[in-house]
């Protein structure tokens, strides 16, 4: 998945509760996420009732992506935070610089890189599983979701989207005591991205600052439709 290919990934991301940065990033390198059940199904009304309450939500992550064949893509990694409803800000860090920032139904993606900012209404991007996380329905009534069991000590959820509008098949969700500790997409061709969390908080007040955005001087802005 190219650079500019990410935006979808980073607007299907939310969640989340609060643990060490040192032992969890030392968790996302060796853990081997599932793409199965591999426990008898649970109930899913821990993921549920979760998202039902999720008010703001900060961490830091760590997104791998592995092709078709097996291929693995260099690790990034960064910080975001959300705020219910319609607010986000998706920053990578590493190994290079991006931002999202979502507010007032009007998403910017600005890349430095590029001295670049792409202006677009936050509904197109509606296919990504960010939309009911960002809005308060219930996440039932726009995901099929079904429990698919513990895995590597975490309980594991599977959403498909009812309107088959997403660029993925499948988004596993998986859970500790603490809220979604991980996430795994697989797109329309079998690619599988996975993104795990650290430093989380949930429900914490947050700067609104960091959802206000003036694209700096000097940048092409685009405005895409």
């Amino acid at each position: 998945m190219l650079k500019n290919g990410l935006v979808g990934l980073a607007l299907a991301i939310s969640a989340f509760g609060t643990v060490s940065h040192a032992s969890e990033m030392q968790a996302a390198e060796a853990q081997t996420f599932p793409l199965g059940a591999s426990s008898a199904a649970a109930d899913i009304r821990p993921l549920t009732e979760f998202v039902r309450t999720l008010k703001t939500f900060s961490a830091d992550f760590v997104q791998q992506q592995v092709n078709v064949r097996g291929q693995k893509q260099p690790a990034s990694s960064g910080h975001f935070v959300l705020a219910r409803p319609g607010r986000f800000f998706w920053a990578y860090e590493k190994p290079y610089v991006q931002k999202l920032i979502a507010n007032d139904g009007v998403l910017w993606v600005y890349d430095p890189d590029l001295a670049q900012v792409t202006r677009s209404p936050l509904a197109d991007n509606r296919g990504a599983p960010i939309g009911i996380f960002l809005g308060n329905q219930p996440l039932q009534e726009v995901f099929d979701v079904s429990s698919i069991g513990k895995n590597d000590g975490l309980d594991w959820y599977s959403l498909k989207d009812r309107s088959a509008k997403s660029d993925f098949n499948q988004v596993q969700i998986g859970m500790d005591t603490k809220g979604i500790k991980a996430m795994v997409f697989t797109d329309k061709l079998d690619n599988r991205t996975t993104v795990q969390f650290s430093q989380r908080e949930v429900n914490h007040n947050v700067d609104d600052a960091l959802f206000q955005f003036v694209p700096p001087k000097g940048v092409d802005v685009v405005n895409s439709r």
